[in-house]
């Protein structure tokens, strides 16, 4: 397992060479994620309304825009190797915001399908280029923040705005089945990310010393 998982960020790594290396290909990722961010939050001000809520939780609201806005500031990085925890924050939000809206296109095929998928997908691939960027990542008070900001993040999704908009009795038993399905789906894709983050510095230390010991 730990040689399975060690090929797939040396895997990753060579991509993110590839394409961290490139400024032209930096640029455009820049501008493209800053247009992404730009539709992102429109949306959630003309559809789903984030203006109705509390200003309070206008940041924890749109989830996608949001973590394709931070991807921006990984790009701005000189030193990606520095700022560990903000890009622990980056991947789960990233990978995060791409399955849960894959897990909204399968309930409600009303949106546009292929725009949607294909935006998230991008995301999605951006949020996993960071991963072995996390190889150094120790547990700090800034890391125990990240953790603690993404299940906040996932309370006041299913519970703070659901009390908002509390459902009526008729839609009730429509919704209840649905709101049960995505709360365990997100909160346990967020606690499987978070592991998964905080796994790579030992599962690579871990294989430096297997393939250590066999060369000796």
């Amino acid at each position: 397992m730990t040689t399975i998982i060690n090929g797939m960020i040396n895997s990753l790594e060579k991509h993110e060479r590839r394409i961290l290396g490139n400024k032209w290909i930096i640029a455009l990722l820049i501008i493209g994620n800053l247009l992404g961010a730009i539709i992102g939050f429109q949306y959630y001000i003309d559809v789903i309304g984030i203006a109705d809520f509390p200003p309070y939780l206008w940041i924890l609201i749109p989830d996608c825009p949001m973590a394709v806005f931070l991807l921006i500031g990984f790009y701005f990085q000189a030193d990606r190797q520095r700022y560990l925890n903000y890009n622990l924050l980056v991947f789960i939000q990233g990978v995060r915001g791409a399955i849960f809206t894959y897990l909204i296109v399968a309930n409600f095929s009303s949106l546009d399908t292929e725009i949607v998928i294909l935006g998230h997908s991008i995301l999605l691939l951006q949020a996993l280029l960071i991963l072995p960027f996390l190889k150094n990542l120790q547990i700090t008070k800034a890391t125990i923040f990240v953790i603690f900001l993404t299940l906040f993040n996932d309370f006041m999704d299913f519970f703070g705005f659901f009390s908002l908009t509390p459902p009526t009795l008729a839609q009730l038993p429509t919704i209840q089945p649905m709101f049960s399905f995505f709360l365990v789906s997100i909160v346990g894709l967020d606690i499987l990310l978070i592991f998964i983050g905080l796994s790579i510095r030992p599962l690579v230390k871990r294989f430096a010393k297997e393939e250590s010991r066999a060369e000796n």
